[in-house]
């Protein structure tokens, strides 16, 4: 399904993509990141989302979005040729959420960052960085209701980048969680993710592979499946 953008609001002035905030026509708004970003960019949010919905990670809404040409043609803003007209992709905006700080760390579930710290190692994400100094967590933390929210996911499959994760990732910590009780419950449930691998890709469109982006299916399963071809490795990486 495919959800049409009726208006350009605004734009988000953090990240490296900086998405722009746009409504649609489920009268929802979105965080929509489009031409700018990049098609491997793109992939990966659509991949590694759906990938961690599968976790059950608390991950916002996302969908494939249709931006409209003439909103792009009528536009006034001098950075619209970033987002342009096509297919982006959308990530459903939380209402009163903050970027988590290094404060509220203790108030998330100590499960929930086992399986954040997880994903991101099995997805090789290694973009969600946080020390007392500072850092980059994409993850959103309403104050409300105490809730995490799980965001930015556009560096996945980076295997290049993973050199620093277990001194930089924000719950690095958390990896004592990993019980084996823990390892066969995810271990399932990866491998029936990688199962429904084919599916998720057979949804990306074909504006976003029209040009090598550096990401295949065959890539991605393989980054995905090394927890069955060397659970050892995997497993005991930090």
């Amino acid at each position: 399904m495919t959800i049409r953008i009726t208006e350009v609001i605004d734009r988000s002035p953090q990240g490296i993509t900086r998405p722009f905030l746009c409504r649609a026509e489920d009268e929802q708004q979105y965080f929509v990141k489009g031409r700018g970003a990049g098609n491997r960019a793109l992939i990966s949010e659509w991949l590694a989302g759906n990938l961690g919905l599968r976790l059950d990670l608390p991950i916002p809404p996302i969908a494939k979005v249709l931006i409209p040409n003439e909103l792009i043609q009528f536009s006034a803003r001098e950075d619209i040729p970033e987002l342009g007209a096509g297919i982006g992709f959308g990530s459903r905006v939380v209402a009163n959420v903050d970027e988590l700080t290094y404060l509220f760390i203790g108030q998330i579930a100590p499960r929930v960052r086992a399986r954040i710290l997880l994903f991101d190692w099995w997805v090789c994400n290694g973009d969600r960085t946080l020390t007392p100094d500072g850092g980059n967590p994409n993850l959103l933390w309403c104050h409300r209701d105490q809730k995490l929210h799980v965001i930015d996911q556009n560096l996945a499959f980076e295997d290049a980048t993973m050199h620093g994760f277990w001194e930089e990732h924000i719950f690095r910590d958390s990896v004592i969680e990993w019980t084996a009780d823990f390892r066969d419950e995810m271990s399932g449930i990866m491998v029936a993710a990688i199962a429904d691998l084919p599916r998720l890709w057979d949804q990306i469109p074909e504006s976003w592979t029209e040009v090598d982006s550096g990401l295949s299916l065959a890539s991605v399963r393989g980054l995905l499946s090394r927890f069955e071809r060397d659970p050892g490795t995997f497993w005991k990486a930090q």
